[in-house]
């Protein structure tokens, strides 16, 4: 640890987690090559960058680490391998540096915080992105959290290229990677799944909470609040990025699971810690979200509107 100088992340709230496609590319063959069908997961470096609450992943690398399978607690992490990959990649970048870690367990496990406080040794506000190598459905096949009074707090993710066009106006669009003539790069797969997995999602809009809130602790209450409708996949707090405060009434939260709507719906009035909560349905991210359209039908015509764009 000595070796490498303690990089800063802003200590405010991570707003959004934006994943080169490559990275996840180089996890998964990482995974396969050291520990397919082992039941043991694969933790690694994250390097990249951070600005104003949305911290961007463009490199990674697996290091060395063994855990105990009986006892959690017992755990080791090669510190010396991950200086002197983090040394190497730094002469070829220089400007990417450590942004947290991540596991091919889809879960987080009894350890991770112990592991996270380990990453605080080498920047301040570490993100933990958990990557799920072998998805069984359409969804984005990761999570991103950070440590906030020794509890993680579910960070929003999307892949992307550093280069973007946006599909959507919403603060949380669906991003796809600008592309060269002759090739999809495997975007209409990405953009098909990103799609199916959007359409999938129910978008609720919930208020009726103090704006003097903590907004790490709304968000915390949200997901336990909303659990039992499903999967909470996204809570987007508003917050003022200058002060760190609620600077807004209105909070969406991003379920999935099925009859995720009605019962969130139920739900509506109900007390949150003090306060009865508001719901409405908010409607699909994309106007073809409400029809018929596949995401397959989607992304093939998209992605060739794209290319036709980038060509010269």
């Amino acid at each position: 640890m000595d070796m490498i100088e303690t990089q800063h992340i802003s200590a405010m709230t991570i707003e959004k987690v934006v994943i080169h496609p490559l990275v996840l590319r180089n996890i998964v063959n990482n995974h396969n090559r050291l520990a397919k069908d082992s039941g043991k997961r694969v933790v690694g470096v994250l390097l990249g960058s951070s600005s104003r609450g949305i911290v961007g992943v463009t490199n990674s690398y697996a290091v060395p680490f063994e855990e105990d399978e009986k006892d959690p607690s017992i755990w080791s992490f090669d510190h010396n391998h991950h200086e002197s990959m983090f040394l190497m990649f730094k002469g070829i970048n220089a400007k990417e540096v450590v942004v947290g870690w991540y596991s091919t367990c889809p879960k987080l496990r009894e350890n991770d915080l112990d592991v996270n406080a380990l990453f605080s040794g080498y920047v301040s506000n570490p993100v933990l992105v958990t990557i799920d190598v072998a998805p069984q459905e359409h969804a984005i096949p990761t999570k991103a959290y950070y440590a906030v009074k020794e509890a993680f707090v579910h960070v929003p993710t999307e892949i992307a290229a550093p280069e973007v066009n946006e599909i959507g106006t919403s603060k949380k669009s669906i991003l796809v990677t600008q592309m060269t003539p002759g090739g999809d790069n495997g975007v209409v797969d990405m953009i098909e799944c990103l799609y199916m997995y959007a359409k999938n999602s129910v978008r609720i809009s919930v208020e009726g909470y103090d704006l003097s809130l903590n907004p790490v602790d709304l968000d915390i209450s949200l997901v336990k609040h909303f659990e039992s409708c499903g999967a909470v996949d996204d809570v987007e707090v508003p917050i003022n990025p200058e002060t760190n405060a609620i600077c807004g009434r209105f909070t969406t939260v991003v379920l999935r699971g099925e009859g995720a709507a009605e019962k969130a719906l139920a739900l509506n009035g109900s007390d949150v810690g003090g306060w009865r909560v508001s719901v409405k349905i908010l409607p699909p991210e994309l106007p073809e979200m409400s029809s018929r359209m596949s995401g397959r039908e989607f992304a093939l015509p998209y992605v060739a509107e794209n290319q036709n764009q980038n060509q010269p």
